[in-house]
């Protein structure tokens, strides 16, 4: 069986199973778009049994008390229990068992009720349409609706064969199940890769609006829901968070001089330097211009001060395209409370940016919070 998990990882992603993170995140979202799918089918499911009570009542002599509890009270109650779960994320998991085990029981059901009737030819198309509703209707990722479908496959042939019913219904009664089964397939198989292929155009739009278009660094509104998110750990952590602000000196000279297109080749060389020479949980973003600014997590002012002073020296002895050297004036300051905004940081961050220009640029300044107190 693991094997065979393991397969359908693989086909109903058509990415690498390596790729554990990914898949994750995909099956989370996938999650949240099912779910309003799993609610109303719930509820359709529970109204439909009930109905289902009524013309069984009309079909079957001999109805008995047994009969209306599982198919009145248990069926419902649980899709009724699985719509209600869907308004309450920590019971996902809750949720997607029942969603499981739902049909494996309605099937197992069906059996019991069913298969030693006269009645039996009546009832049948009761398992077609239900394994045809765990992998079409249900909302179940492929993986946990093949679990669903096969095992009540396995229960519905099981009981089918051991049974006195004409070998020649038994048959057309499998043949029929595996068609149910393999059209049903198909459709979740085509549906989970249709989901898939959406999501990672949603990753590539939410990358495209989240990126500068010309050096690929973060934009100014991503940075500021990074901050947002490293000023969560500096509350829950107490860890520090320091900003760096650099502006390459004497920019528009290059653009008057040699054009704007090597204008813009210095500035992808500059954002290329400065990712690389920061670390990966350090955030790397484009202000606007020939600004450019990096959140540092963790990361106290005198830390910051250490690593502003290592991209200077690189940006020094770096050979840009075109204009050769260039420089680079940079401010250095730290978050001094849990609730300093963004704004406010990098207000301080531009005010030392300023002080290195006044300085003569190539420099770097540090500023602390109780500088600009006043």
């Amino acid at each position: 069986m693991s094997m065979v998990v393991r397969f359908l990882n693989k086909i109903q992603n058509d990415v690498p199973i390596s790729q554990s993170h990914q898949t994750h995140d995909f099956h989370t979202w996938a999650l949240r778009t099912r779910l309003p799918q799993i609610r109303y089918i719930a509820l359709v499911t529970t109204l439909l049994y009930l109905i289902y009570t009524v013309v069984e009542y009309t079909v079957v002599p001999n109805y008995n008390a047994e009969r209306f509890f599982f198919h009145a009270v248990l069926v419902p109650s649980v899709m009724a229990t699985v719509g209600i779960l869907t308004h309450f994320p920590r019971h996902h998991r809750a949720m997607l068992l029942l969603l499981i085990l739902a049909p494996i029981g309605a099937n197992t059901i069906n059996v019991y009720l069913n298969l030693s009737s006269r009645y039996f030819v009546y009832f049948a198309p009761e398992f077609y349409l239900s394994i045809m509703w765990i992998f079409a209707i249900s909302g179940l990722r492929l993986k946990h609706a093949f679990i669903s479908a096969s095992s009540s496959c396995v229960v519905i042939i099981g009981a089918s064969v051991m049974t006195d019913l004409p070998s020649t219904f038994i048959n057309l009664h499998i043949m029929w199940l595996f068609s149910a089964f393999s059209f049903g397939f198909v459709c979740a198989l085509v549906l989970e890769r249709t989901h898939y292929s959406l999501y990672e155009k949603n990753l590539e739009l939410a990358a495209l609006a989240s990126r500068d278009p010309l050096t690929q660094l973060w934009n100014r509104e991503k940075m500021s829901q990074l901050f947002t998110l490293e000023q969560q750990q500096v509350a829950a952590h107490k860890q520090p968070m320091s900003l760096i602000m650099l502006d390459i000196d004497h920019f528009k000279a290059v653009n008057d001089e040699f054009g704007h297109d090597a204008g813009d080749k210095v500035l992808s060389h500059f954002a290329t330097l400065l990712r690389r020479n920061v670390r990966k949980q350090d955030h790397v973003g484009r202000f606007g211009g020939e600004e450019f600014f990096i959140i540092l997590p963790n990361t106290d002012g005198t830390q910051a001060l250490q690593v502003a002073q290592q991209l200077q020296q690189c940006i020094n002895q770096h050979q840009f395209p075109v204009v050769g050297h260039k420089s680079a004036s940079i401010g250095v300051t730290e978050a001094q409370y849990v609730h300093e905004t963004l704004s406010q940081l990098m207000r301080r961050a531009d005010i030392a940016l300023y002080q290195a220009k006044a300085q003569g640029r190539d420099n770097v300044v540090y500023l602390a919070a109780s500088a600009t107190a006043t």
